[in-house]
């Protein structure tokens, strides 16, 4: 299942819809990248309109940590010359119940100070410069070159996890398992009547929710629109 489709033409994200025998709900993802033109967000804001529940990624609160690895698409989102920006859903304008499963910032920085010295000081320091040479070299093409994401095992993310396990526990793995037990959570509660349930994620986080919902409860996609996310 593809979530990030890179052609020669530009980058598309998959809206994919799944449903499961015995289930009223429909769960509805949304695999994001965290830079892209302000289309592709009002677009994605447009298509959360008709959903009854949207769990949306973020850490909540104030982290220093969270800034300082966001900076990697903050700030070349500030470079014209791209016609790309920051991720930007008003979820407030939207009529749907949002549920933010994410860590907290507090969460994070305690598990942050838990990793070892050397990647944590390595990564603290890296995504402000690699967002740095971006903002000032950095094109769309580069930007989709690590954009691709599907269901099958990303060989970077294998090497990583392999170099940096407590890493990529924390980033991804735990932010996983929080995401799925929040989706268990509303999946119980609204299991009298149809609903569609959305889950507007970065696409990395997308393979472990689609084998959840697969193992657990028997979802399948349905359906998929594409979405832009950038031309070239």
């Amino acid at each position: 299942m593809q979530f990030i489709e890179v052609s020669l033409t530009g980058v598309r994200s998959a809206v994919i819809t799944l449903s499961a025998p015995g289930q009223p709900q429909r769960v509805v993802l949304f695999p994001m990248l965290h830079l892209a033109t302000p289309d592709f967000y009002t677009s994605v804001a447009a298509r959360l309109g008709s959903c009854r529940v949207i769990l949306a990624e973020g850490i909540v609160g104030n982290s220093l940590v969270a800034g300082a690895l966001t900076s990697a698409y903050r700030l070349p989102a500030r470079r014209d010359r791209l016609g790309l920006v920051a991720q930007n859903i008003d979820y407030a304008r939207l009529q749907a119940e949002v549920i933010a499963p994410d860590l907290t910032g507090r969460q994070l920085r305690s598990g942050w100070r838990a990793l070892p010295f050397l990647p944590r000081a390595a990564l603290f320091l890296l995504a402000p410069v690699m967002g740095a040479v971006f903002w000032l070299r950095g094109s769309r093409r580069t930007l989709a070159r690590f954009a691709a994401a599907e269901d099958l095992p990303d060989p970077a993310l294998v090497m990583l996890r392999d170099r940096a396990p407590g890493l990529m526990r924390l980033l991804l793995d735990d932010r996983d398992a929080r995401l799925a037990a929040a989706l268990d959570q509303v999946l119980a509660r609204t299991s009298d009547e149809p609903a569609d349930i959305a889950v507007v994620y970065g696409a990395a986080h997308m393979p472990a929710l689609t084998r959840h919902l697969q193992s657990r409860y028997g979802f399948r996609p349905r359906a998929a629109d594409w979405l832009t996310v950038f031309d070239f």
